[in-house]
């Protein structure tokens, strides 16, 4: 009876929050567009230099992968690239696309926490999400969008092929979607015997290389390959000069720039870092003690680590966008930490 009183309110909430957020994300987005097309703002320096050049090269003919046509993205997002440019819309469709990734992402917040029978704490961290994506750079078109809706999908089911197929998914729209995989791995194994965890582990990691082999062989069915190399080496071989790149703000290249950008972007994720932190700190020292965690069902621990795997990417470059791939986690441990201090204010 309590399942299905559960999957009854969840079909109820559903009819209003998937709606609601869907909108949301989309308005936040179509802001942008407003402005560009206003000339308030230009699009981004990506879509000017690199993505849009590309995919118009592609559509006129130039195999992908080579220059002029070449750029560090994996083959998925350069394949949607195209196709948005394709409908002779580009700005406006890409936009839309941002804005639905960034809404699909709360929604599956939102689901995660009521699969734990904590829909109030999705709800809330659907919204801190939503709420706190601007101030990432996560309204104007990005890959970060289409790879964390993938991390959230992965995360999201059960099935070992349907787990490695949007994690796959996810690292063919952004290569730091990986960092995301020990913690996905480790949420799914923790609770499964040895013999059972192999093979669940078996299927996860051949739906994923599956997934990839597939999207790489395409990209040399119809270019070729010359195009298959130029991918493999933009996806994976340009990496070390990435990170290494002494001008821009990465722990390598330039640590004390690098400092200053990761202080001055925190400050403005400030009010979900530390109810974050608090919450994670709480949940460690209940384990520790062997007393309950806090009140809420919702996965603290398997967040947490997500968290912290994904702001992995921080160390590569301190970039602005880069916040926006540990966002939804701080935005659901922040939730956490939200109604724990309501509910003791109220008491």
């Amino acid at each position: 009876m309590h399942i299905l009183s559960l999957k009854r309110k969840t079909l109820e909430s559903s009819t209003f929050i998937i709606p609601a957020f869907l909108l949301l994300g989309v308005l936040e987005t179509m802001n942008q567009y407003a402005r560009i097309q206003s000339g308030a703002q230009q699009p981004h320096v990506d879509v000017r230099c690199c993505w849009r050049p590309l995919a118009e090269a592609v559509i006129a003919g130039k195999p992908i992968y080579v220059r002029p046509a070449v750029d560090n993205k994996p083959p998925l997002f350069e394949l949607l690239n195209i196709a948005v440019a394709a409908t002779g819309q580009y700005l406006l469709v890409f936009f839309v696309l941002v804005g639905l990734a960034n809404a699909v992402i709360a929604i599956l917040l939102w689901r995660i926490c009521a699969q734990h029978d904590a829909s109030r704490v999705g709800l809330v961290a659907g919204l801190l999400f939503l709420t706190s994506v601007p101030a990432a750079g996560g309204t104007m078109v990005n890959v970060r969008s289409f790879a964390i809706a993938g991390i959230l999908l992965s995360l999201s089911v059960n099935n070992p092929i349907a787990c490695g197929t949007s994690i796959a998914v996810a690292g063919l729209f952004s290569q730091h979607a990986v960092f995301a995989i020990p913690a996905l791995a480790y949420d799914r194994l923790r609770e499964l015997d040895r013999e059972t965890g192999v093979k669940w582990l078996a299927s996860f990691s051949l739906a994923g290389i599956g997934v990839v082999a597939v999207t790489f062989a395409f990209v040399y069915a119809v270019w070729g390959q010359a195009s298959f190399h130029g991918a493999i080496y933009w996806s994976f071989g340009a990496a070390e000069k990435y990170t290494t790149n002494p001008v821009v703000p990465s722990l390598i290249g330039d640590t004390s720039q690098w400092m200053d950008a990761l202080y001055r972007e925190a400050l403005k994720h400030l009010g979900l870092i530390v109810p974050a932190v608090i919450v994670v700190q709480l949940t460690l020292s209940a384990r520790d003690a062997e007393r309950p965690a806090l009140s809420t069902n919702a996965p603290i621990l398997t967040t947490a680590l997500l968290a912290l795997s994904m702001t992995l990417p921080l160390f590569v470059r301190a970039y602005r966008a880069y916040w926006l791939y540990p966002l939804p986690f701080l935005a659901l441990l922040a939730s956490i930490g939200y109604q724990e201090f309501f509910k003791v204010a109220t008491e």
